[in-house]
């Protein structure tokens, strides 16, 4: 692949082929987009750590006419709030079984599971990857999920990880559209 930088994990080509199709991408939250560490001061209030490089890459992917969205487990304000500052098409926190909240998106918007890509790191997200044709994974995801990945980040949740997957996805659909 040419000009593929060597920030970016390698990708090989069926997986390119997959994405360069990409409908949709959906984000677990902690641990994807955050390095899975919530802070709490004395009197209960949490604060978490996102990066803006991240939110500029889910910009660029809507840019490219993607749905994007998040499914989380934590019933977090904190992640709700950033997640509609990035326009997110679909946002479920507190989502108690990752596999149904990702199987009725797909059906609302009446989505092949081909076309759509989860991104997470543990093992509650594995149900989400049984309802999606691409897994993808940051480079500190639990064995279980890096073993069911597609593909799998050179950066670390919380550390780059979804900006390089949006870049690469990215990557993907230009490199499809040259071959039409």
């Amino acid at each position: 692949m040419t000009n593929w930088p060597n920030e970016w994990a390698p990708l090989s080509n069926e997986v390119l082929t997959k994405l360069s199709k990409l409908k949709m991408i959906i984000f677990d939250v902690d641990g994807v987009f955050t390095d899975g560490t919530i802070l709490r001061d004395e009197l209960g209030n949490e604060q978490r750590r996102f990066s803006v490089l991240d939110g500029h890459g889910i910009s660029r992917l809507r840019d490219f006419g993607l749905i994007v969205g998040v499914v989380s487990r934590e019933p977090s304000e904190i992640t709700k709030s950033r997640m509609e500052k990035l326009k997110m098409d679909e946002i479920h926190v507190g989502s108690k079984d990752k596999s149904v909240t990702v199987k009725e998106i797909l059906t609302r918007r009446n989505l092949d599971a081909n076309f759509v890509a989860f991104m997470g790191d543990d093992i509650p997200d594995l149900a989400a990857f049984s309802e999606v044709g691409i897994k993808l994974a940051p480079s500190n995801a639990q064995p279980q999920i890096r073993n069911k990945a597609d593909w799998i980040s050179n950066a670390s949740g919380g550390n780059g990880a979804v900006r390089e997957a949006c870049e690469v996805i990215i990557y993907s659909i230009e490199s499809g559209r040259q071959g039409d």
